[in-house]
């Protein structure tokens, strides 16, 4: 990662780490029931969870494997994950600050390696799948699930404009296509594709990465003025009293190394 990337998301998840692990969507959900039940983790796995944030999808894997290892690039995060994690009972898991670009790790040492909603702030994602490929096995899977930009260009531009009002370590959520494309460059076939709605209210998505009551007011502002083709992806609720809500569409995709 670039410096200016990694002093961003340092800052932003070292001071918002406990709201990561409180947080509805991370904890639990759609995609990390759906991300166990594709890549049915077997007993004999060693498995390494990036961008861990919370600890969420770690805690899921680790019962399943024989070694789970979480890595993250920031420090308050990885010890409110390994507080998190002891407190439901599961102290099996390495924790291991690092670059999710750079990995710490030989060639093929994994079974499978994870990412859950976290690629997004990642400014080399095609490095990132790189070193993800890198690391696993033979016949071994990477598996990612992230935020999904519409393919046409100027509504991706509005999505991820969105995005980073909230949160100025977001940098880029890609399309299906650019991310198929990235798998593809490291040698990863891919076995399994989907997308999905996940519903948000505003307030309480902002205030998690500590937006005040005027960034809120622009967030809102920018779903009452998204042009047509921002409005279909995102679908806002704007109800005239009480909270606006709207969609981030996520995927998730699953590649096997040769």
């Amino acid at each position: 990662m670039s410096d200016h990337s990694k002093i961003l998301t340092q800052r932003q998840f070292g001071t918002h780490a406990a709201g990561y692990v409180a947080s509805p969507v991370h904890a639990g959900g759609y995609s990390l029931t759906r991300l166990v039940e594709v890549l049915d983790p077997q007993p004999g796995w060693r498995v390494l969870d990036l961008a861990t944030g919370g600890g969420h999808t770690a805690l899921a894997l680790a019962p399943r494997v024989a070694q789970t290892v979480a890595g993250d690039l920031t420090h308050p995060m990885l010890v409110a994950a390994r507080a998190h994690l002891i407190a439901s009972g599961s102290d099996g898991v390495m924790f291991v600050r690092l670059d999710a670009e750079d990995l710490p790790f030989g060639p093929a040492c994994f079974d499978a390696v994870t990412c859950r909603i976290a690629a997004h702030h990642f400014p080399g994602v095609a490095r990132f799948v790189g070193e993800a490929a890198r690391v696993v096995k033979p016949g071994g899977l990477v598996a990612v699930i992230d935020q999904l930009s519409p393919g046409d260009p100027k509504a991706a531009r509005f999505v991820n404009v969105f995005e980073r009002l909230r949160d100025p370590s977001h940098v880029w959520a890609y399309n299906e296509a650019e991310w198929k494309g990235f798998f593809a460059g490291a040698g990863l076939a891919v076995t399994h594709y989907e997308a999905f709605d996940t519903h948000h209210d505003l307030t309480p998505w902002a205030e998690r990465m500590g937006c005040d009551a005027p960034a809120i007011t622009r967030l809102r502002a920018m779903l009452v003025h998204a042009p047509p083709p921002v409005a279909a992806w995102m679908k806002p609720n704007l109800p005239p009293a009480g909270d606006a809500s709207f969609v981030i569409r996520q995927f998730l995709l699953v590649g096997r190394k040769a």
